[in-house]
């Protein structure tokens, strides 16, 4: 064995930013991951629910 952390069984802690506020937040054990919080997780469902995130339509006449 090499004694790295992952050799010895320990695990890595691995930190994301969360997509809605930009903190850093765990990824293990945190059940709202990839958000920091439920605050977060929520705030972001509400914006899914009004249809605030869309992929801009064609605005062609040429549509048979």
């Amino acid at each position: 064995m090499d004694g790295s952390p992952l050799a010895s069984g320990e695990r890595t802690k691995i930190t994301v930013t969360c997509p809605n506020c930009g903190a850093a937040a765990q990824w293990r054990p945190n059940p709202h991951r990839p958000f920091c919080s439920l605050t977060c997780r929520l705030v972001d469902l509400g914006v899914w629910l009004d249809e605030g995130y869309r992929i801009p339509a064609d605005e062609r006449g040429d549509v048979p």
